[in-house]
């Protein structure tokens, strides 16, 4: 088979090859998936590039967890009729030296979910991890009808799946955004939005006392923690972020009293100092979420409610850009320089 691999880790350029390696025959409980494209997440480039905690332990990686495409065989234990099944994947190379930058992968078969008819492979192979990083996101935050929740970086692919995940639940929903266009792309899938930047806390607020069933008269809180009545003070009920250094005093200053914190990421290169005495006013809570290691019996959750929402048309996905299997390396560069706004998948 056609497939894409590294033997030692380093820049995409000088460590990714394109050429055959041999297709693996599905065991017990396993299926092997022809893969119509293959998703690129930040973790794979990072893996690739040496900057994962995880050790490379195999002499050689095909890369990629998230991945869709068509059963073509089964192990002993699998049900025959998936045979045919369009499928979506994830983590596939999680300790694991194969993942789906091929023309086949073989899998456990619950890493294969079968893929609504109205869902494109290269939608399918976006959804892995950050459509699932986005359920647990808006579970911890605590989405509901009536709560009140902000998502950071709306239109990325995380942020983009979260902010419409919230909705769905039944949340008001405000997203931070960077730009017009990217206002835009938020707004037509129904997710007001605000600039980030130094304006955003002011913004925000204004934006919760539009939301205020009182017309406004609740007052909007200190920026140094919360000291008064927790009727009384307005903030976001759940705060989905991206970047929790970067992020970290503008969270607590618009975080409500009891309020969530999510978070999925912190890019900025910087250990953030904790303000404990204002987290503890405001009785925050604070899940830090890794798809990777997070339960399973809640992945399933997670799964059970994406399939819903795909069957039914619920969710407007992130822009795709594809790129042959032979431009990997461009298609790594890429998500390393954050080209592109969606998702970048690659088709063997």
């Amino acid at each position: 088979m056609r497939a894409a691999y590294y033997e030692t880790q380093g820049p995409a350029r000088a460590v990714l090859r394109v050429g055959d390696l041999p297709s693996e025959d599905p065991g017990p409980g396993m299926l092997r998936v022809r893969i119509a494209a293959s998703g690129i997440n930040p973790s794979d480039v990072k893996a690739r590039g040496g900057n994962s905690p995880r050790p490379q332990s195999w002499p050689r990686v095909i890369p990629h967890h998230d991945g869709a495409g068509t059963v073509e065989a089964v192990g002993p234990g699998v049900d025959p009729a998936r045979v045919g099944q369009r499928v979506w994947l994830y983590e596939c190379q999680l300790d694991r030296a194969s993942g789906t930058a091929a023309e086949w992968t073989t899998v456990p078969e619950a890493l294969a979910v079968p893929l609504p008819g109205n869902v494109s492979f290269e939608v399918g192979a976006a959804l892995g991890v950050p459509a699932l990083t986005a359920w647990f996101c808006a579970d911890r935050a605590g989405a509901a009808p009536g709560r009140n929740i902000l998502v950071h970086g709306a239109v990325g692919a995380v942020g983009f799946y979260a902010a419409q995940m919230a909705r769905l639940r039944g949340a008001r929903v405000l997203g931070t955004v960077s730009n017009d266009s990217q206002a835009a792309v938020a707004q037509a899938a129904g997710i007001a939005t605000v600039r980030r930047g130094a304006d955003l806390p002011l913004h925000a607020r204004e934006w919760l006392a539009a939301q205020a069933p009182d017309g406004g008269g609740a007052r909007p809180g200190p920026a140094d923690g919360a000291t008064g009545n927790a009727a009384t003070y307005r903030g976001f009920d759940g705060i989905v972020d991206l970047d929790f250094a970067a992020n970290l005093a503008a969270d607590v200053e618009l975080a409500a009293v009891n309020g969530r914190l999510a978070v999925y990421a912190s890019d900025t290169n910087l250990e953030p100092a904790f303000p404990v005495r204002a987290l503890m006013r405001r009785n925050l809570q604070v899940a830090f979420l890794l798809i990777y290691t997070l339960p399973a019996a809640e992945k399933r959750r997670a799964i059970a409610d994406l399939t819903a929402w795909l069957a039914a048309d619920a969710l407007r996905h992130p822009a795709i850009h594809a790129y042959p299997l032979d431009e990997i390396a461009a298609a790594h560069e890429a998500v390393e320089t954050r080209r592109h706004v969606g998702k970048v998948v690659v088709r063997p």
